[in-house]
């Protein structure tokens, strides 16, 4: 396809991606931000083989290891003494393993990349709408100012997006009761991270976990992300509560976790993150389409938002870059990404009220079977296929070994 004039609403993972892999195409792109300086949200992800194939496609995964932790084990426990998950991503296969990464880390990498490649950045902006207008789609700001005519659009501003909640074709947009709080603690030398995802669970109320994230960006000391399961109906008691409450009930459950809990010293040390799921009948209009959480967010219980969001920009530069007919690229992106994220969205719904809800009977069933099926061969399998990003059914996943620096096309 020639060069087109591209705007990219969002300036998060799958927004910077996406505006990396089509300038590298050649296309004129100008990312919209509605801060007045580019930042990371959150506190830390767990990339996982797909997310780690992407950036190796933009030549970033080498950065991106240096700076993260390797994650090559999940464990999870309950109070009782109960194996909820025990897996090995070397079960699956030898070379594989998830890479615990502090978001401003990966901010910074495709941020650096982006504007290394010649990307416009539009600052202190956000966009509330979009207008067809002589044949081309034109953001429009909060203002209703047009901020210039394009050949095509990008939403990829997130799971707030406000020009999904403004498009016909959202069929579903609710949030999840609860969400968790996130902070992120000094740990030298990976003492207690290493190289594991660990969770603590009582019943499906309480779940607490830690993730070593690799080196903050600036001064490159070792981090390790905790969060904590919370309703979100009771944030707002949690903040006037204080931290000492609730430190008090973390350490009962994980004396382990004192030392980085001291380093909590205020409510405002920790973030609280609120979740949702949005399914639309249709991720694109005419010079618009919609990428990464702002197309299908979901619940985090299998971690994989920023990774799916990386695969929707490798898969949208792939068909830009190979179909002569933008109505066409997008179809044709849409086709290739629905099978992989509604595997996701249908998995994470239905895991949620296992880990995340007031559901007694959900955690006693979980404290029984999943540590069974971790044990079980096949089972371990597909869940550690799951888990790694690449499940596009129940018996159906995707290799992103097939990826390469020309974006080539997986089948889904």
């Amino acid at each position: 396809m020639k060069p087109l004039k591209i705007a990219v609403v969002g300036s998060g993972t799958s927004g910077l991606a996406a505006a990396a892999f089509l300038s590298r195409d050649g296309h004129d792109v100008t990312l919209f931000e509605r801060f007045a300086t580019p930042r990371a949200l959150g506190a830390g992800l767990l990339l996982q083989p797909t997310g780690l194939a992407c950036l190796a496609c933009l030549g970033l995964d080498r950065q991106a290891i240096g700076h993260g932790a390797r994650i090559r084990h999940l464990q999870g426990k309950s109070v009782d003494g109960a194996s909820v998950f025990d897996i090995r991503y070397d079960q699956l296969k030898p070379h594989l393993f998830g890479l615990g990464l502090h978001r401003g880390a990966l901010f910074q990498i495709l941020h650096e990349e982006a504007v290394r490649l010649g990307v416009r950045f539009v600052t202190a902006c956000e966009i509330a709408g979009t207008r067809m207008e002589s044949g081309g789609r034109v953001p429009v700001d909060g203002n209703g100012e047009g901020r210039g005519r394009f050949d095509l659009v990008i939403d990829a501003s997130g799971a707030r997006s406000a020009l999904r909640r403004r498009n016909a074709h959202l069929k579903y947009d609710r949030p999840y009761p609860y969400g968790a709080i996130w902070g992120v603690c000094e740990d030298p030398g990976q003492a207690f991270g290493q190289d594991y995802l660990r969770q603590r669970y009582d019943g499906a109320g309480v779940m607490i976990g830690a993730l070593a994230i690799g080196r903050r960006p600036g001064d490159g000391v070792e981090t390790l992300a905790l969060f904590w399961s919370l309703p979100a109906n009771s944030y707002e008691r949690w903040r006037e509560a204080g931290l000492e409450p609730w430190k008090k009930r973390v350490l009962g459950y994980w004396p382990e976790l004192s030392p980085f809990l001291d380093q909590f010293r205020s409510v405002d040390d920790l973030t609280f993150a609120r979740y949702g799921d949005a399914i639309m009948k249709k991720w694109h209009d005419d010079r618009l389409v919609f990428i990464g959480d702002a197309a299908h967010c979901t619940s985090p219980q299998l971690g994989q938002g920023a990774n799916l969001g990386l695969v929707d920009a490798l898969t949208l530069a792939a068909c830009l870059k190979h179909d002569e007919d933008i109505d066409g690229a997008l179809a044709r992106y849409e086709r290739l990404r629905r099978r992989h994220t509604s595997f996701y969205q249908i998995a994470s719904r239905w895991l949620t009220p296992f880990f995340q809800s007031d559901r007694r009977a959900a955690a006693w069933w979980r404290d029984r079977t999943f540590g069974l099926m971790c044990r079980t061969p096949l089972l371990r399998t597909e869940m550690l296929r799951t888990l790694a990003g690449i499940k596009t059914g129940l018996f159906t996943h995707l290799d992103p070994g097939d990826w390469h620096g020309d974006y080539a096309l997986q089948r889904s």
